[in-house]
């Protein structure tokens, strides 16, 4: 049985990550800053799928893992591989100082949140549909 219930609270909270770079973004401010919170909000979404189908919450921040055994639970759209590493590293690149620090740029930002919202849209979509079923 599906628990949409436990679904839409990972989906919220993912959107709260989402509606924090947009307004970061907005604000023209430090985009890896931005990037932590794109990261986060396409973790939760992907989690949110584990959630639904009553699955034990991975404990990782590997947005690749996570899409990977998500897939395997649920019909995505077609999404390139190279973007899901490139947030996925947000996480540890973004958040500690050291050789592998770096400043992602606006454009790169703007272009991942545009894929993590499709990613986000695309889940409340069908997860709005079986609720009404």
């Amino acid at each position: 049985m599906l628990n949409i219930a436990f679904c839409l609270e990972w989906l919220n909270m993912a959107y709260k990550n989402i509606e924090t770079a947009r307004l970061l973004i907005r604000e023209d401010h430090f985009t890896d800053i931005i990037a932590i919170e794109i990261q986060q909000a396409l973790e939760k979404t992907l989690k949110s799928i584990f959630a639904l189908k009553g699955i034990s919450i991975p404990r990782t921040h590997n947005i690749v893992f996570l899409y990977n055994n998500a897939s395997l639970l649920y019909q995505f759209p077609e999404i390139d591989i190279d973007h899901l590493i490139l947030i996925s590293d947000y996480y540890e690149t973004e958040r500690y100082p050291g050789p592998r620090y770096s400043i992602p740029g606006k454009e790169e930002v703007i272009q991942n949140l545009r894929l993590t919202e499709d990613i986000y849209n695309y889940l409340m979509q069908n997860i709005s549909e079986k609720k009404k079923n």
